[in-house]
């Protein structure tokens, strides 16, 4: 019987311990199969957070690209039904210039029509004659200008606001900028552009930059009663800087010249 107990004993231990190895079998595959759902499901998560990383990247992108776009698009479209003076005094000499290669300096007077429509007369500011040209918006937004085939009718010269690169300007257009500025500054002084004073400019291009000098004109009366004596006075000189902005020549400025004007046409930093 203790022979017995013995056997029983060490099937009992054998059994125990047979049980125990299939046990840690059991356990280290639970513990291998849920190392791997662990790994699988971080992978996951990665593969996820990826995706979602490159969905908000490419969002933000697009979004980007859209306010780039419509920033540029806001800043080259001009509603030619409302618009502002200062858009319809760019707008005119940039037509005028194409309408018409004359160097002379022109002067640009606005004003509004009866129905609140802008309108503009064109003339010479080195001579007191009557007007070159005469503009106007109507009320499909279109710019026109006189007919001189059929005087004194109006055509329309432009449907659409051009687009304006301030240093690339012509001859005309940097004259009409420069008349524009120095009209406010006899103005401050008191004296009626074209009535007090009036005045020529000359116009040359160094490389990038145009050189601009106004020219303050004295006629005197001739013999015979004319005018055909003129003093020429130099009053001030401007320059179009590579950037497109309007400097004037200042001896106080460290540089020799101070900016003026930064829009096409706009004189509201004359000083």
């Amino acid at each position: 019987m203790i022979l017995g107990g013995v056997s029983d004993e060490k099937l009992t231990k054998r059994q125990f311990t047979a049980i125990g190895a299939v046990a840690v079998l059991i356990i280290g595959g639970v513990k291998t199969n849920t190392s791997s759902l662990k790994s699988s499901s971080k992978k996951e998560m990665t593969s996820k957070t990826s995706e979602i990383k490159e969905s908000q990247k490419s969002s933000s992108s697009q979004s980007s690209s859209s306010s780039q776009e419509e920033t540029t698009q806001s800043q080259l479209s001009v509603d030619t039904k409302n618009l502002t003076e200062n858009q319809f005094e760019q707008w005119v000499p940039i037509t005028q210039s194409n309408q018409m290669q004359d160097t002379h300096p022109l002067r640009i007077t606005v004003s509004k029509s009866d129905n609140n429509l802008y309108q503009a007369k064109i003339d010479y500011t080195a001579t007191q004659i009557d007007s070159v040209n005469s503009y106007k918006v109507n009320s499909s937004g279109e710019l026109e200008a006189i007919d001189f085939e059929y005087y004194p009718g109006m055509k329309v010269v432009s449907q659409s606001f051009p687009e304006i690169k301030q240093n690339q300007l012509t001859t005309n257009q940097i004259n009409m900028w420069a008349v524009a500025v120095q009209d406010v500054l006899f103005e401050q002084k008191g004296l009626k552009p074209g009535i007090d004073v009036i005045y020529d400019l000359e116009t040359a291009t160094d490389d990038s930059i145009a050189n601009v000098k106004a020219f303050k004109i004295d006629y005197t009366p001739s013999a015979n009663g004319g005018a055909d004596n003129a003093n020429r006075t130099l009053i001030n000189e401007f320059r179009i800087n590579s950037d497109g902005n309007l400097e004037i020549k200042d001896v106080n400025s460290e540089t020799g010249y101070r900016i003026i004007s930064k829009v096409y046409m706009d004189t509201s930093m004359v000083q």
